[in-house]
C-alpha cells in the first residue's frame, strides 16, 4: 500500500504542499520571534530611559550613587541593543528559510523528491 502511495500522482502533490505549508509555518515563528524581540526593546529602551531621567537629580545629589548612575547608564543601553540584535537575526532567519530549501535543491541538482533524512532512499539494496 505504502509503494502504491509513493507512485501516485495526488500524494505527491499532497507531500509537497505539506512540506510548504510546514516551511512558511517555520518561517511564520521566526517573525514572530522577531516582533517580540523588538516590542521587547522598545519597551526597555522607553522605561529605562524614563526611569534614567526621572531618578538621575536624585542620583546625582548622593555621591554615593555615582556607580548606580554609570552602571544604569550601561545597562538602559546594552540590553535593548541585545535584544535588537537578537531580533534582526530572527528577522534574517524569517527571509532566509523559505529560501534554504530552494537554493540547496536549485545549485546542487538535487530532486524534490530526494528525502532529506540520510538513508531513507537506500531501501531494498538500491
Amino acid at each position: 500500500m505504502m509503494t502504491e502511495n509513493k507512485k501516485n500522482q495526488e500524494f505527491k502533490i499532497r507531500k509537497i504542499k505539506r512540506d510548504i505549508e510546514r516551511g512558511c509555518d517555520n518561517a511564520e515563528k521566526y517573525f514572530w520571534l522577531f516582533v517580540v524581540f523588538f516590542v521587547a526593546g522598545l519597551l526597555l529602551w522607553h522605561g529605562m530611559h524614563a526611569i534614567f531621567s526621572a531618578d538621575i537629580d536624585s542620583w546625582k545629589a548622593n555621591p554615593e550613587l555615582n556607580n548606580l548612575i554609570y552602571m544604569w547608564n550601561i545597562l538602559m543601553y546594552a540590553i535593548p541593543y541585545t535584544l535588537y540584535a537578537l531580533a534582526a537575526g530572527f528577522l534574517v532567519t524569517f527571509f532566509s528559510v523559505p529560501n534554504v530549501r530552494i537554493n540547496i535543491r536549485e545549485y546542487h541538482d538535487i530532486p524534490a523528491e530526494t528525502p532529506y533524512a540520510p538513508g531513507e532512499q537506500i531501501k531494498g539494496g538500491q
